[in-house]
């Protein structure tokens, strides 16, 4: 799975949004490794889909071999953990969100840039 980059604009100095970023996210089962004035690195797990967990289980009770296979060629390799970056830029009125972060994330990290206020649009 390859990580995606998106960029936001906010009102907010750099580090209320760093700040806001791990109340949010901690919240949201992922857990903060390393954090700085700038850049905060949090790791969770994608959730396994019932679809898979089912087979799992069917696997097991009508025979083990297929719930062994199922488990560790499937459930294994979805359950690593995955790293979410928010970094922080100063540009002028405010601050540039930059966050790298695993596709199943998605909703979580739109629903983080929503809690942000924007920053206004330069008149021309």
């Amino acid at each position: 799975m390859s990580d995606k980059n998106i960029n936001s604009k906010t009102t907010l100095q750099g580090e209320d949004v760093i700040v806001k970023a791990v109340q949010f996210f901690s919240t949201a089962k992922f857990r903060a490794t390393s954090q700085s004035g700038r850049v905060v690195t949090f790791q969770g797990m994608p959730p396994i889909p019932w679809f898979m967990l089912l087979l799992t289980v069917l696997g097991f009770l009508f025979c083990v071999i297929p719930g062994i296979i199922m488990y560790v060629l499937v459930i294994r390799k979805l359950r690593r953990f995955q790293n979410l970056v928010v970094s922080t830029g100063p540009i002028t009125g405010g601050t540039e969100v930059t966050i790298t972060y695993p596709d199943w994330a998605n909703d979580l990290v739109q629903a983080f840039l929503r809690t942000l206020p924007p920053a206004p649009v330069p008149a021309n």
